[in-house]
């Protein structure tokens, strides 16, 4: 028997619904080559989605983690608003004003069974769907091993060869828009069709190159030599502090509401107070859930040397992390970071056009 009350987590490694089923369907727009750099590539960044980086593995966030908590105010809304509109008002009305007879009564029990029922289901299940299960769903590229382990919820790891993953540029048209994403696709033995396919940490609506940056930063972490690896580094301004530990409510506030310019605020500012609703949940939603915790075989093929040159996580972040996040540094701050994330950049692109060709 089906239970209708289970709790379906939204886990975006099973639960990402994709319009493509094969690798040559239009809305793949390019399917990417682990071995073959990208040397004209505009930039190479993580874009806010790495926890942590050094020598051995790199870890990123969840795709749904820039909107946590978002699900579960939805939810939450539409479930107190069912309850209010279609049981206390019409219980009060019945009983306080009699205002229903009995053909009322049949009617209004018809249409709870028929809509409310089914309306309040749906709404209860989004409502716990994040509460309770993980506080995001890390992915682990271990460039040693070759491997790239997948946090699922219940502590389930998916650990898939880097290799076997086929990487593809992704479409997805919205009401009035698009938006690409990076997504990682299982293929059957034909090397087309898409058996599964595992969302990355990031989807925007501003371009399809950005993705190509994405990409090329995560290609060269796991291809490249280690004279990448302190470049990478150096281009990750800040990390998300959620490397075993919860995240706090004010760094959840900052984080959806962080700006790639100063503006950007300004024009935001209207949605303050959506900010301030969807932070208060996204901390609740974070306070219930655990901190996922790798299994031993996982933390001992991704051993850490204690000499390590390369090591980037939440203790290296900036002091007032807010500044960044916002795009409120003051001019002298934000071109002394702004050169040290743009140089290393730089020096990434030179090594990649000087091992692949590309325009000079």
């Amino acid at each position: 028997m089906i239970n209708q009350f289970k709790r379906t987590p939204y886990d975006p490694s099973f639960r990402f619904y994709t319009t493509f089923s094969k690798l040559s369907d239009d809305s793949v727009l390019k399917v990417y080559s682990q071995t073959e750099g990208n040397p004209d590539v505009k930039a190479v960044s993580g874009f806010d989605s790495v926890v942590r980086l050094n020598s051995t593995y790199m870890e990123m966030v969840d795709r749904c983690y820039d909107y946590r908590g978002g699900m579960t105010l939805l939810g939450g809304f539409i479930f107190s608003l069912t309850f209010i509109l279609n049981f206390l008002i019409p219980v009060y009305k019945m009983i306080w004003l009699g205002a229903f007879e009995l053909a009322g009564i049949l009617i209004m029990a018809v249409v709870w069974v028929v809509l409310i029922l089914p309306v309040s289901l749906l709404s209860y299940k989004v409502l716990l769907a994040e509460m309770f299960f993980s506080t995001y769903y890390p992915i682990r590229f271990n460039r040693k091993t070759g491997m790239v382990y997948i946090w699922q919820a219940g502590g389930k790891v998916q650990t898939i060869p880097w290799r076997d993953i086929r990487f593809v540029l992704y479409e997805e048209k919205k009401f009035r828009s698009k938006e690409w994403s990076l997504i990682g696709c299982l293929t059957a033995e034909d090397g087309n069709t898409v058996t599964q396919a595992i969302p990355l940490s990031i989807n925007l609506d501003w371009t399809p190159e950005v993705i190509d940056m994405y990409w090329e930063f995560i290609r060269c972490y796991m291809e490249e030599g280690d004279e990448y690896l302190p470049d990478l580094a150096d281009t990750i301004p800040w990390c998300p502090p959620v490397d075993q530990q919860k995240e706090g409510w004010l760094f959840g506030l900052l984080y959806i509401s962080k700006q790639p310019v100063r503006i950007g605020l300004l024009v935001n500012f209207p949605l303050i107070p959506i900010f301030l609703a969807v932070s208060l949940v996204r901390w609740l939603v974070m306070l219930t859930s655990k901190i996922p915790r790798w299994p031993a075989d996982i933390m001992a093929a991704c051993q850490v040397a204690e000499n390590d040159p390369v090591s980037k996580g939440p203790e290296d972040n900036p002091p007032q992390l807010w500044r960044p996040m916002l795009a409120m540094q003051g001019k002298k701050r934000h071109a002394r970071t702004f050169a040290k994330e743009t140089s290393a950049m730089d020096r990434i692109i030179a090594r990649l056009k000087n091992q692949y060709g590309g325009e000079k």
